[in-house]
């Protein structure tokens, strides 16, 4: 409860809070969402990010929020899963430039799974659209159950009741490489640390290490309003098995993000975002690449204050939530 009363003061500060900027903000940075599944986000998977630096002294706050609807399930010889409920992720960021092209970030994460009140929108839409359900029509609404089996047993279940906690809190130093024109380059290494707890879904409990590189051109082929954004990088998971099941050692990850400046303040973006499986199973939840389509925008509010809206669609099935909205917001102080 302290760590949820922490995150809603910080909105509050983010909003109201007055002094002048010492940084402009950006509206063409990447959206900063990942992989919402409760079975992926347990492992600190990090968003990806602009390869722009923040200037010495300079300060930078982001909320995200997201709220995912899950629905999947699958039976297999000797493993079963079902996901159904919603995922609400909101994660506090602190970005504050050391100087000499280097950062220093700060990424404190809170969840809480509940049945939500999705699931009849969700339906309606599959319905209008005549789009394959998976199932969700024959299953109870708004129900919070995510639960594993191995060999007919019950290996992991949570819920009826909704639960939320702090997750794994990360660090992370980044370095510029160079600022050629309108692009740039930069290297990234990070820890997660094992504060969230693995029975409420809120972290892995173990320690575990990424490094990235993030590549930005502020104007594809010279076009002045298009921007793009590449994060490649690697997750290293020290936790050895997780739902009785054995968890992938190296997970590597991408997002690519192309954008248009459409008006003075607001800028249109297409991001896709994909990462190879964490864990070894046959099952497509566990097992298989995940591949996710972020569309939204960014409306520049002040010289100093963004606002981020985003739609993700799982483009290969059962590897992620099936729709997540996120909303966030972005302040230079």
């Amino acid at each position: 409860m302290q760590s949820k009363n922490l995150l809603k003061t910080a909105i509050i500060i983010l909003l109201i809070s007055s002094g002048s900027a010492t940084a402009e903000i950006s509206t063409s940075d990447p959206f900063a969402v990942s992989n919402f599944s409760p079975l992926v986000k347990i492992h600190g998977l990090p968003s990806p990010r602009s390869a722009n630096i923040m200037t010495k002294g300079s300060l930078r706050g982001t909320i995200e929020a997201s709220l995912s609807n899950n629905f999947s399930e699958s039976l297999g010889e000797q493993q079963s899963i079902l996901l159904d409920g919603e995922t609400l992720n909101t994660e506090l960021s602190i970005d504050y430039g050391l100087g000499n092209k280097a950062e220093l970030s700060l990424v404190v994460p809170y969840s809480k799974h509940s049945g939500g009140n999705l699931d009849g929108f969700i339906e309606n839409w599959h319905s209008f659209f005549d789009l394959p359900d998976g199932g969700r029509r024959h299953n109870p609404k708004n129900r919070l159950l995510y639960q594993v089996k191995n060999n007919g047993r019950e290996s992991f279940a949570l819920g009826p009741n909704s639960t939320g906690a702090l997750g794994d809190i990360s660090i992370i130093f980044s370095k510029k490489l160079s600022d050629r024109k309108n692009q740039l380059w930069k290297v990234s290494a990070g820890v997660k640390l094992p504060s969230g707890k693995f029975p409420d879904l809120s972290g892995s409990e173990v320690t575990s290490f990424f490094s990235m590189a993030h590549y930005s051109n502020l104007s594809i082929l010279r076009f002045p309003k298009w921007h793009f954004n590449q994060t490649l990088g690697v997750l290293k998971n020290n936790a050895a098995d997780l739902f009785e099941t054995k968890v992938k050692s190296l997970v590597y990850f991408g997002s690519s993000q192309v954008g248009r400046k459409v008006r003075e303040r607001l800028d249109l973006k297409l991001q896709l975002d994909y990462h190879t499986s964490f864990y070894s199973s046959d099952l497509k939840q566990l097992g298989n690449a995940s591949a996710q389509l972020v569309l939204g925008g960014t409306i520049k509010v002040s010289e100093s204050f963004a606002l981020d809206l985003s739609l993700t669609e799982d483009i290969a099935a059962n590897t992620a939530p099936d729709v997540t909205f996120s909303l966030g917001l972005r302040r230079t102080f």
